[in-house]
């Protein structure tokens, strides 16, 4: 992903995170997805960082923040439109995470 890309994207996440911005749980989203692309030319995304956790984080407490991401991000339950996207990164994350750790 090129510099002007990521920088697009940033902008286009930021506009729809307005209306979530006093959210705690989405706040730590967006600071870890704006901190990952700021710290790398070529963006990789951490799928921990994008659910909020370390790396060592207990498996209850990741399946309980994707959950609760899951509610909050969900197009029928957001409350705010265009977090589609961000429904399917945090689904992504949680795939990987599944994998990594050896879930069904």
């Amino acid at each position: 992903m090129t510099d002007a890309t990521a920088e697009m994207m940033s902008g286009w996440l930021n506009q729809m995170f307005e209306g979530l911005r006093n959210d705690p749980v989405i706040g730590e989203l967006w600071s870890a997805m704006k901190a990952e692309t700021q710290s790398r030319h070529q963006a990789v995304v951490d799928p921990y960082r994008v659910i909020g956790l370390d790396k060592t984080s207990a498996d209850d407490q990741v399946k309980k923040r994707y959950r609760d991401l899951m509610v909050k991000l969900h197009p029928d339950t957001a409350g705010v439109k265009g977090t589609e996207f961000l429904f399917q990164l945090v689904m992504a994350a949680y795939q990987q995470i599944s994998k990594e750790r050896g879930w069904r």
